[in-house]
């Protein structure tokens, strides 16, 4: 194994790198995301519920850190209320506090998204570069003029430069398909706050009334 690999060439070490930070960081998506579904089958509705009956004012004394992004966009949208009533005697409006509240959440629901995107663009790159200097090595075998070049060399050293070609191309499509997979999370939870954010805009306002 180790033989396959270093007949990939010099940038077989930063494809190396470059997979073993993808696959930590999947591995990392995969558990925030399964939390996340896991979290959000049983206490969306129990949350709406809960958050549309707490005053702005009563819930400056509570220090409630929740994992679900639907709580956190309701508290966060709170305390955007809250604070806009300790700085002005006009409360800012519900729905735009929940639609900054839903913004800022989604560099925690995106987490990756850049680095998974640069790993896809440049895995394949690097495979390629590793390829160009197995085939100069290659030729370097080859002289003008002179007979009896060996053949098994030269075929030898370009199905070995293959190699990294073929190891940036796996790093890439592995990442590529987790991302797109992710990325179809993220929508999806999206809209289930965006549905959900306004049942508790209705029944927050009903609460006030």
């Amino acid at each position: 194994m180790f033989e396959l690999f270093k007949s990939g060439g010099v940038v077989m070490w930063p494809l190396l790198l470059i997979s073993i930070t993808s696959l930590a960081c999947i591995f990392e998506r995969i558990a925030y995301w399964k939390d996340v579904i896991k979290k959000n089958d049983s206490k969306l509705m129990i949350t709406v519920e809960k958050y549309s009956t707490i005053s702005s004012v009563d819930f400056t004394k509570q220090n409630e850190i929740s994992s679900i992004p639907l709580e956190k966009v309701l508290l966060d949208s709170l305390k955007i209320i809250d604070r806009s009533l300790l700085t002005d005697k006009n409360s800012i409006d519900l729905k735009l506090a929940l639609e900054i509240s839903i913004q800022s959440i989604q560099s925690e629901f995106g987490k990756f998204s850049n680095l998974f995107s640069t790993i896809i663009t440049v895995s394949p790159l690097l495979g390629l570069l590793g390829t160009v200097l197995g085939l100069i090595n290659s030729f370097s075998f080859i002289k003008l003029g002179e007979s009896g070049v060996n053949a098994q060399e030269v075929t030898g050293g370009i199905s070995e430069a293959l190699i990294s070609t073929a190891t940036g191309l796996i790093i890439a499509i592995i990442t590529l398909i987790f991302s797109n997979y992710f990325n179809s999370l993220w929508r999806k939870q999206n809209s289930i706050l965006n549905q959900y954010c306004g049942r508790f805009e209705m029944l927050y306002r009903t609460n006030k009334l």
